[in-house]
């Protein structure tokens, strides 16, 4: 007790001084309206940057709840858009018909990208429509082809997959091709079957065939980044710069076929064009 008494007797006169001082610059705020207009003005500052500092924390934890909405709004985009296309097509036929593909919004919640082997988990499965040898996109191109599914997640084999094989076409041939991916880097695959006949550019783009029930014709896969072909070689040796970034991929579409069911049954056993997927 003697000790506060004591440390409060030291420090009178500095607790003294801030009283008056307070008191001066309330009576100075009160009476002078540009010295009020200083320190209002001031405090807005503070208290504007405090809000603009707890806003930003706020937005960031909010990203991947922005992030899920936009994609689940893509999606309806892209369902908006086959809707229309099959009106346009009743239209002309007279006949009556539901869109033939139709997107399921999904999330990436696991997988790999450095092995030889890759594997992407998703957040939806058989209660959302998920089932297996569905195609699976995201907003820069192909992502891969679900394997698996049980009721509410789905595995996908991405194209960064020593099994993967992705039927193709060249922007400028029109020329079909597989893409396959060697390992290595999940920025790059490759493309095959393409015979040494058919004029290939750097820099010329590569997109899906619609050679299948998997994916959509025309979806992008990626760039011609390097071209070799040796006098003795059939074929040209193609290396492509993939569209889909999967070091940052986080919500896809998964590709609905209304009539997968009978596409199968006709192609039963059957590789269609022996170009895979």
């Amino acid at each position: 007790m003697r000790n506060l008494i004591g440390f409060l007797i030291k420090i009178a006169p500095l607790l003294l001084f801030i009283f008056f001082e307070t008191i001066a610059v309330v009576m100075m705020v009160q009476r002078s309206t540009y010295h009020n207009y200083v320190i209002t003005s001031s405090a807005n500052v503070m208290a504007g940057g405090v809000y603009e500092a707890t806003n930003s924390v706020t937005s960031y934890f909010s990203l991947d709840t922005d992030n899920e909405q936009l994609a689940i709004e893509n999606s309806n985009l892209k369902n908006e858009i086959e809707t229309l296309k099959a009106m346009i097509v009743d239209s002309l036929d007279s006949i009556k018909s539901d869109p033939l593909i139709s997107y399921i919004p999904a999330k990436v919640i696991g997988g790999s990208v450095n092995k030889l082997d890759n594997y992407l988990t998703l957040n939806k499965g058989t209660d959302d429509g998920v089932r297996p040898d569905m195609g699976v996109v995201c907003g820069e191109g192909v992502v891969g082809i679900v394997v698996t599914a049980s009721e509410h997640f789905c595995t996908v084999l991405p194209i960064i997959n020593s099994e993967s094989k992705i039927s193709c076409r060249l922007d400028s041939s029109k020329s079909l091709c597989s893409l396959i991916w060697h390992g290595f880097s999940p920025s790059y695959a490759h493309l095959e079957e393409v015979p040494r006949h058919i004029v290939v550019t750097k820099g010329e783009k590569v997109y899906t065939s619609g050679f299948s029930y998997i994916f959509p014709e025309g979806v992008p896969v990626g760039t011609v980044d390097d071209v070799e072909l040796k006098e003795s070689d059939s074929f040209y040796k193609i290396k492509v710069k993939l569209n889909t970034s999967f070091y940052t991929i986080s919500y896809v579409n998964v590709v609905n076929f209304s009539r997968i069911d009978e596409l199968k049954q006709l192609n039963t056993g059957v590789k269609v064009n022996g170009q895979g997927h």
